[in-house]
Protein backbone atom coordinates (compact mmCIF):
# COMPACT_ATOMS: atom_id res chain seq x y z
CA UNK A 1 0.00 0.00 0.00
CA UNK A 2 1.11 3.30 -0.56
CA UNK A 3 0.64 6.77 1.31
CA UNK A 4 0.03 9.75 -0.61
CA UNK A 5 -1.58 13.25 0.68
CA UNK A 6 -4.91 14.50 -0.56
CA UNK A 7 -7.45 17.32 0.56
CA UNK A 8 -10.91 15.11 -0.10
CA UNK A 9 -11.96 12.23 -2.27
CA UNK A 10 -15.45 11.84 -4.17
CA UNK A 11 -15.93 7.98 -4.48
CA UNK A 12 -18.90 7.13 -6.16
CA UNK A 13 -20.57 4.32 -5.97
CA UNK A 14 -19.13 2.43 -9.58
CA UNK A 15 -15.65 2.66 -7.85
CA UNK A 16 -16.09 0.45 -4.94
CA UNK A 17 -15.65 -3.03 -5.02
CA UNK A 18 -18.74 -5.46 -4.13
CA UNK A 19 -18.71 -7.86 -1.72
CA UNK A 20 -21.62 -10.62 -2.92
CA UNK A 21 -23.47 -13.44 -1.16
CA UNK A 22 -20.89 -16.19 -2.85
CA UNK A 23 -18.24 -14.03 -1.57
CA UNK A 24 -19.46 -14.17 2.32
CA UNK A 25 -20.18 -18.21 1.39
CA UNK A 26 -23.82 -17.11 2.83
CA UNK A 27 -27.07 -16.29 0.66
CA UNK A 28 -28.59 -12.86 0.83
CA UNK A 29 -25.58 -10.98 1.93
CA UNK A 30 -24.00 -7.51 0.37
CA UNK A 31 -21.44 -5.59 1.43
CA UNK A 32 -20.21 -2.31 -1.22
CA UNK A 33 -17.06 -1.48 0.07
CA UNK A 34 -15.67 1.93 -0.62
CA UNK A 35 -12.78 1.54 1.37
CA UNK A 36 -10.92 -1.55 2.66
CA UNK A 37 -8.48 -4.82 1.47
CA UNK A 38 -10.16 -5.02 -1.49
CA UNK A 39 -10.70 -1.61 -2.70
CA UNK A 40 -8.75 1.48 -4.02
CA UNK A 41 -8.75 3.50 -0.60
CA UNK A 42 -7.30 1.45 2.40
CA UNK A 43 -7.12 3.57 5.17
CA UNK A 44 -8.05 6.60 5.75
CA UNK A 45 -7.52 7.74 9.18
CA UNK A 46 -7.88 4.98 11.66
CA UNK A 47 -10.68 3.49 9.34
CA UNK A 48 -9.65 0.32 7.51
CA UNK A 49 -13.19 -0.67 6.20
CA UNK A 50 -16.13 1.44 5.45
CA UNK A 51 -19.25 -0.81 4.14
CA UNK A 52 -22.49 0.03 2.93
CA UNK A 53 -24.38 -3.74 3.92
CA UNK A 54 -27.52 -4.94 2.89
CA UNK A 55 -29.16 -8.45 4.34
CA UNK A 56 -32.01 -9.60 2.76
CA UNK A 57 -35.31 -11.23 4.59
CA UNK A 58 -34.03 -14.21 6.88
CA UNK A 59 -30.49 -13.53 5.81
CA UNK A 60 -27.16 -13.52 7.62
CA UNK A 61 -23.38 -14.27 7.66
CA UNK A 62 -22.35 -17.29 9.96
CA UNK A 63 -20.34 -17.43 12.60
CA UNK A 64 -16.66 -16.17 11.96
CA UNK A 65 -13.36 -14.51 14.09
CA UNK A 66 -12.29 -11.30 14.79
CA UNK A 67 -9.92 -10.24 16.94
CA UNK A 68 -7.96 -6.39 17.97
CA UNK A 69 -10.90 -4.51 16.04
CA UNK A 70 -14.18 -2.23 16.35
CA UNK A 71 -17.19 -2.73 14.20
CA UNK A 72 -19.83 0.15 13.74
CA UNK A 73 -23.13 -1.09 12.73
CA UNK A 74 -25.80 1.82 11.96
CA UNK A 75 -28.67 0.04 10.91
CA UNK A 76 -30.67 2.33 8.33
CA UNK A 77 -33.01 -0.42 7.65
CA UNK A 78 -34.79 -3.30 9.03
CA UNK A 79 -32.55 -4.49 12.35
CA UNK A 80 -29.82 -7.06 12.52
CA UNK A 81 -28.84 -9.48 15.70
CA UNK A 82 -25.80 -10.18 17.13
CA UNK A 83 -24.51 -13.59 18.22
CA UNK A 84 -21.19 -13.89 19.51
CA UNK A 85 -20.34 -17.43 20.85
CA UNK A 86 -16.97 -17.25 22.02
CA UNK A 87 -18.07 -14.97 24.97
CA UNK A 88 -21.59 -15.60 25.31
CA UNK A 89 -22.58 -12.46 23.96
CA UNK A 90 -26.18 -11.57 22.20
CA UNK A 91 -27.89 -8.34 21.22
CA UNK A 92 -30.60 -6.72 19.00
CA UNK A 93 -29.49 -3.58 16.81
CA UNK A 94 -33.22 -1.68 15.20
CA UNK A 95 -33.60 0.99 13.15
CA UNK A 96 -31.54 4.30 14.10
CA UNK A 97 -29.53 2.21 16.65
CA UNK A 98 -25.92 2.09 16.31
CA UNK A 99 -23.97 -1.24 17.42
CA UNK A 100 -20.59 -1.41 18.83
CA UNK A 101 -18.90 -4.64 18.32
CA UNK A 102 -15.63 -4.72 20.49
CA UNK A 103 -13.31 -7.59 19.53
CA UNK A 104 -10.63 -6.77 22.64
CA UNK A 105 -7.61 -8.93 22.54
CA UNK A 106 -9.66 -12.15 23.39
CA UNK A 107 -11.63 -11.33 19.95
CA UNK A 108 -15.52 -12.86 18.98
CA UNK A 109 -16.60 -15.53 17.12
CA UNK A 110 -19.74 -13.44 15.85
CA UNK A 111 -22.22 -13.94 12.99
CA UNK A 112 -24.75 -11.27 12.06
CA UNK A 113 -28.36 -11.94 10.90
CA UNK A 114 -31.24 -10.17 9.41
CA UNK A 115 -34.51 -12.06 11.14
CA UNK A 116 -37.27 -9.52 9.84
CA UNK A 117 -39.49 -10.55 6.64
CA UNK A 118 -37.63 -6.93 5.07
CA UNK A 119 -34.27 -5.72 4.27
CA UNK A 120 -32.18 -4.60 6.50
CA UNK A 121 -28.85 -2.25 5.69
CA UNK A 122 -26.23 -1.27 7.62
CA UNK A 123 -23.57 1.30 7.19
CA UNK A 124 -20.34 0.15 8.76
CA UNK A 125 -17.28 1.23 9.89
CA UNK A 126 -13.80 -0.57 11.20
CA UNK A 127 -11.23 0.54 12.88
CA UNK A 128 -8.56 -0.81 15.70
CA UNK A 129 -9.49 -1.27 19.10
CA UNK A 130 -7.50 1.24 21.07
CA UNK A 131 -6.61 1.10 23.60
CA UNK A 132 -6.84 -2.59 23.59
CA UNK A 133 -9.88 -4.10 25.69
CA UNK A 134 -8.51 -7.55 27.33
CA UNK A 135 -12.16 -9.08 26.77
CA UNK A 136 -14.66 -8.63 23.56
CA UNK A 137 -17.89 -6.36 23.96
CA UNK A 138 -21.08 -5.21 22.54
CA UNK A 139 -23.12 -1.91 23.02
CA UNK A 140 -25.59 -0.30 21.05
CA UNK A 141 -27.18 3.76 21.16
CA UNK A 142 -29.95 3.27 20.76
CA UNK A 143 -31.93 5.39 18.25
CA UNK A 144 -34.26 7.63 21.12
CA UNK A 145 -30.91 7.99 22.97
CA UNK A 146 -29.34 9.86 20.27
CA UNK A 147 -29.76 13.88 21.20
CA UNK A 148 -31.36 15.68 18.06
CA UNK A 149 -30.04 19.53 17.48
CA UNK A 150 -30.46 22.26 14.38
CA UNK A 151 -27.14 22.40 13.58
CA UNK A 152 -27.78 25.22 10.62
CA UNK A 153 -30.88 26.40 9.18
CA UNK A 154 -32.58 23.70 7.17
CA UNK A 155 -30.03 20.85 8.53
CA UNK A 156 -31.36 18.34 11.59
CA UNK A 157 -28.24 16.70 13.04
CA UNK A 158 -28.48 13.37 15.37
CA UNK A 159 -25.77 13.24 17.40
CA UNK A 160 -25.34 10.08 17.81
CA UNK A 161 -22.14 10.19 18.88
CA UNK A 162 -20.59 12.93 20.21
CA UNK A 163 -17.35 14.94 20.68
CA UNK A 164 -15.87 13.47 23.88
CA UNK A 165 -18.36 10.59 24.26
CA UNK A 166 -16.55 7.27 26.22
CA UNK A 167 -18.67 5.08 24.00
CA UNK A 168 -15.98 4.02 21.69
CA UNK A 169 -12.81 2.42 22.19
CA UNK A 170 -11.25 3.58 18.87
CA UNK A 171 -10.65 6.46 17.31
CA UNK A 172 -13.79 8.16 15.77
CA UNK A 173 -14.46 11.19 17.85
CA UNK A 174 -17.74 12.00 16.22
CA UNK A 175 -20.83 10.37 14.64
CA UNK A 176 -23.49 12.48 13.16
CA UNK A 177 -26.55 11.49 11.07
CA UNK A 178 -27.60 15.04 9.06
CA UNK A 179 -30.78 15.56 7.25
CA UNK A 180 -30.59 18.87 4.76
CA UNK A 181 -33.34 20.67 3.16
CA UNK A 182 -33.06 21.45 -0.50
CA UNK A 183 -30.01 24.29 -0.49
CA UNK A 184 -29.52 24.20 3.14
CA UNK A 185 -25.58 23.79 4.16
CA UNK A 186 -23.70 22.58 7.58
CA UNK A 187 -20.05 23.24 8.34
CA UNK A 188 -18.07 21.50 11.20
CA UNK A 189 -14.30 22.62 11.79
CA UNK A 190 -12.05 19.42 12.01
CA UNK A 191 -8.95 20.16 14.73
CA UNK A 192 -5.49 19.62 13.83
CA UNK A 193 -4.75 15.90 12.80
CA UNK A 194 -8.19 15.05 11.77
CA UNK A 195 -9.98 13.28 9.32
CA UNK A 196 -13.49 12.79 8.30
CA UNK A 197 -15.62 9.95 6.16
CA UNK A 198 -19.08 11.13 4.92
CA UNK A 199 -22.07 8.66 3.21
CA UNK A 200 -24.94 9.88 1.32
CA UNK A 201 -27.53 8.27 1.80
CA UNK A 202 -30.34 10.26 -0.16
CA UNK A 203 -30.01 13.12 -2.15
CA UNK A 204 -27.66 14.96 -3.83
CA UNK A 205 -24.15 16.88 -2.21
CA UNK A 206 -21.68 19.49 -2.51
CA UNK A 207 -18.97 18.92 -0.12
CA UNK A 208 -15.80 21.44 0.66
CA UNK A 209 -12.40 21.39 2.00
CA UNK A 210 -10.25 24.13 2.01
CA UNK A 211 -12.07 24.98 -1.43
CA UNK A 212 -11.78 22.14 -3.07
CA UNK A 213 -15.24 20.89 -3.87
CA UNK A 214 -17.03 17.73 -4.94
CA UNK A 215 -20.49 16.85 -5.68
CA UNK A 216 -22.05 13.11 -5.29
CA UNK A 217 -25.15 11.64 -4.92
CA UNK A 218 -26.37 7.93 -2.87
CA UNK A 219 -24.04 6.06 -2.14
CA UNK A 220 -21.03 8.24 -2.50
CA UNK A 221 -18.51 8.55 -0.01
CA UNK A 222 -16.64 11.63 0.39
CA UNK A 223 -12.87 10.95 2.22
CA UNK A 224 -11.25 14.18 4.03
CA UNK A 225 -7.80 12.46 4.86
CA UNK A 226 -6.41 13.79 8.43
CA UNK A 227 -3.88 16.62 8.11
CA UNK A 228 -1.78 18.70 10.64
CA UNK A 229 -3.80 21.88 9.85
CA UNK A 230 -7.29 23.15 11.42
CA UNK A 231 -9.85 22.94 8.56
CA UNK A 232 -13.95 23.54 7.77
CA UNK A 233 -15.78 20.84 6.07
CA UNK A 234 -18.82 21.91 4.28
CA UNK A 235 -21.93 19.85 3.18
CA UNK A 236 -24.54 21.70 1.13
CA UNK A 237 -27.85 19.49 -0.44
CA UNK A 238 -27.70 20.51 -3.71
CA UNK A 239 -31.08 18.57 -3.47
CA UNK A 240 -32.79 17.33 0.09
CA UNK A 241 -30.25 15.04 1.74
CA UNK A 242 -29.46 13.08 4.17
CA UNK A 243 -25.67 12.48 5.12
CA UNK A 244 -23.78 10.56 7.43
CA UNK A 245 -20.70 12.02 8.91
CA UNK A 246 -18.10 10.56 11.42
CA UNK A 247 -14.68 12.32 12.96
CA UNK A 248 -11.89 10.39 13.04
CA UNK A 249 -8.60 10.81 14.17
CA UNK A 250 -5.24 10.49 12.28
CA UNK A 251 -4.40 6.95 12.51
CA UNK A 252 -2.52 5.55 9.32
CA UNK A 253 -3.56 9.12 7.16
CA UNK A 254 -4.17 7.99 3.64
CA UNK A 255 -3.21 5.03 2.12
CA UNK A 256 -4.00 4.04 -1.50
CA UNK A 257 -3.63 0.53 -3.14
CA UNK A 258 -0.68 -0.16 -4.65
Amino acid sequence: MAPTTATLLALPPQRAHVIRAEDFGATGLEAVESLGPFADVQACGPLLTIHDSTFEPRSGIGHHPHQRMERLFYILEGAVEHDDVLNGITGHMGLGDLGILTEGRRGMVHSERNDTDGRARCWILVYPNEPLEAAASFDVVRDAEAARTREAPGVEAKEVIARGSERLGGDVRAFTDLALEDGAGTTVDLHGEEGAALFVVDGTVEVEVDAERAGGGPRHTFLVPPAPQRRRLTVTATSGARVLRAIVGPGFGLRLAS
